[in-house]
């Protein structure tokens, strides 16, 4: 049976590990995996990623290549990024085995992923849509 004291220290370890989560942090991670549900149950998918057995890269590419925000506007390329990072939190905190980010079965959804924000890019979406672009050498030439 265990004491009061390990009950009272296991409650305040588990206080000590909430406290080292960043509260904007958790809130994207709750945002991003309830846009996945969300996104699941309207396609008839299993709704909790980590319960998947198979196809969770052809799952996780779908889900990639259909995301767009409520209104229908496409999400800008950094929150593909945020995303990605916050799906990959909240498997691993399921204690799911592999990882969406860095494991070589998740490299097609990658792929879509990152054409994904690339085309968000090339039609301007993102932090800097009207940047700049450096001259080729011929333009350069043209110039001059």
């Amino acid at each position: 049976m265990a004491s009061r004291f390990e009950i009272v220290d296991q409650q305040y370890i588990q206080e000590l590990k909430e406290k080292s989560e960043n509260e904007n942090t958790k809130k994207s991670t709750e945002y991003w995996k309830n846009v996945f549900k969300k996104c699941a149950n309207e396609r008839n998918l299993q709704p909790n990623l980590e319960d998947y057995q198979s196809d969770v890269d052809q799952t996780l590419s779908q889900f990639y290549e259909d995301l767009r925000k409520e209104n229908g506007d496409d999400y800008e390329p950094d929150c593909l990024r945020v995303m990605q990072a916050s799906l990959e939190r909240y498997l691993k905190s399921k204690a799911y085995p592999k990882s969406i980010i860095r494991d070589r079965e998740f490299l097609n959804s990658r792929k879509v992923l990152d054409g994904k924000a690339r085309k968000l890019l090339e039609v301007g979406k993102g932090k800097c849509p009207n940047r700049s672009k450096s001259l080729t050498k011929e333009e350069e030439e043209v110039l001059w």
